[in-house]
């Protein structure tokens, strides 16, 4: 059970993407809002997507399985990705490998910050995220696991699996967030007493 508690500044902005921004990302997008919310944790909710059209509405199923959950589906517009929506994002959660591939191309230098969103969920206990960061060797780049399937053109229970699939790795975001501020802020306890040494600076991510 995560509580508010336990959360701390600065709000973290978390960016989720698929490929249109009608389905997968939506879902996540709304219930990070709703989970954050309601545990009293500070973020920034977002989504788009590697082929979106701007300004289309969600996916009906989408909204439907999010509305029956207890989320909040009104207002969503689409966006298709862009550059400054992931340098300005703390955290991009992929959908699948294809959308992990093709925001790290998309910005070279925030590589590093860029998951698919199974892949975060699985790895999140590991502590702030230069350890989750470190740690992502644990896992297979390659696995199809790390996918979640894109539900666009099936029927209303694929929408539903993508729900089941989604929640619980949000869930999991929630508690990493809610978690003392070195998790969240992104960076380690050794950094942190670092970054405050005299003659210290911090240094750009780069490949």
């Amino acid at each position: 059970m995560v509580t508010g508690s336990e959360a701390a500044t600065p709000q973290m902005s978390i960016l989720f993407v698929c490929t249109g921004n009608i389905c997968r990302s939506p879902i996540g997008e709304r219930v990070l809002t709703g989970l954050a919310g309601r545990a009293g944790v500070p973020v920034t909710s977002s989504s788009a997507g590697v082929g979106a059209l701007n300004g289309q509405p969600i996916h009906p199923h989408a909204s439907a399985v999010l509305v029956e959950n207890g989320y909040d589906a009104s207002g969503f517009e689409s966006r298709y990705l862009r550059p400054p929506m992931l340098t300005e994002a703390d955290l991009v959660l992929c959908m699948s490998r294809e959308h992990r591939a093709a925001a790290q191309q998309m910005a070279p230098a925030r590589w590093k910050r860029v998951f698919t969103l199974t892949e975060f969920a699985a790895l999140c206990d590991l502590g702030a995220l230069p350890e989750i960061i470190a740690g992502r060797g644990r896992l297979d780049p390659n696995s199809d696991l790390l996918d979640i399937v894109d539900p666009m053109g099936r029927p209303r229970e694929d929408f539903d699996r993508v729900f089941a699939e989604v929640e619980p790795k949000v869930e999991a975001l929630v508690t990493w967030l809610a978690a003392p501020g070195a998790k969240r802020a992104g960076q380690s306890s050794a950094e942190q007493a670092s970054a405050t040494r005299p003659g210290r600076h911090a240094t750009g991510e780069s490949r």
